[in-house]
């Protein structure tokens, strides 16, 4: 989308450890967004093997399509929970419609999370609703064959989701394309 900010990675120690998939800002490698609005785009990189260790699940084997690691709704949880880890406060998320891609290379599937509002009658008041959503489109994929899955998430509150710039931010996940680096 247009009016987004853009932070690409570049500092020592911003950008993620090729062993640990971590670095000062996680896994995260580029960030972008609107936060006039709590819309954002963010692309995340780490080692495959360590979303399965992190869990306890062995990681042997080739582990080059997602079927291969499991199933789509567990794949995409497994994701959300790497994602929150760190992020304060609890939330109740919602897995919607996992999906593979027909070569089993791509993770498709939309979160829905509740917002803990302290006031919901100011929401009320205000917005003509108690409880707020966030709305996250997400796509994780494995096609760089390199050993690293790449997982972009575009999210928005879910009044804006629903209207234009919910298309936007779905257009920027489906267009998101991993290459192996040179």
């Amino acid at each position: 989308p247009k009016r987004f900010f853009a932070i690409r990675r570049s500092a020592k120690g911003d950008l993620p450890d090729a062993s640990t998939g971590e670095g000062r800002r996680g896994s995260s490698i580029f960030s972008a967004g609107d936060l006039s609005k709590a819309e954002i785009v963010a692309v995340e990189r780490f080692p495959t093997r360590l979303l399965l260790e992190e869990n306890g699940i062995d990681a042997t084997g080739i582990l080059d399509t997602f079927p291969k690691l499991g199933e789509p709704g567990a794949i995409a949880n497994l994701l959300n929970l790497r994602r929150t880890r760190d992020k304060p406060g609890e939330t109740i998320t919602q897995i919607i419609e996992p999906r593979f891609s027909e070569d089993g290379k791509n993770l498709f599937f939309q979160m829905r999370a509740e917002i803990k509002a302290q006031k919901p009658e100011l929401l009320m008041e205000s917005y003509g609703v108690d409880k707020l959503f966030r709305i996250t489109e997400a796509k994780a994929t494995l096609e760089a064959n390199d050993g690293y899955l790449m997982a972009v998430f575009a999210s928005a509150l879910e009044q804006d989701f629903r209207g234009p710039d919910g298309v936007a931010l779905q257009e920027a996940v489906n267009s998101f394309v991993a290459k192996r680096a040179q």
